[in-house]
């Protein structure tokens, strides 16, 4: 995760206090997060999208980076869902 750069957040001025938890430092005004805990929340959320969709429940994908939309996409089409993008 470490070198995919998701520890790194929103910019300081732009943050919710309720995220104060998730947040380990701050580094030229931009919050790190908290890699372990992002990893293990993450696991959870997957767990609970394998169990639900092995229910034949159905789920809606939302891009919201125009970068990512191709790949956003092709997942969708893969996993069966709904995608939507918001620019």
């Amino acid at each position: 995760m470490m070198e995919a750069g998701v520890h790194f957040g929103h910019g300081a001025r732009k943050w919710n206090p309720r995220m104060s938890p998730y947040i380990s430092a701050k580094c030229k005004g931009i919050h790190i997060l908290n890699v372990t805990r992002t990893a293990r929340f993450l696991s959870e959320a997957c767990d609970f999208v394998f169990y639900a969709s092995s229910r034949g429940k159905q789920f809606l994908i939302v891009g919201t980076k125009n970068k990512a939309a191709v790949s956003v996409a092709r997942a969708a089409i893969r996993a069966r869902c709904h995608v939507f993008y918001a620019k």
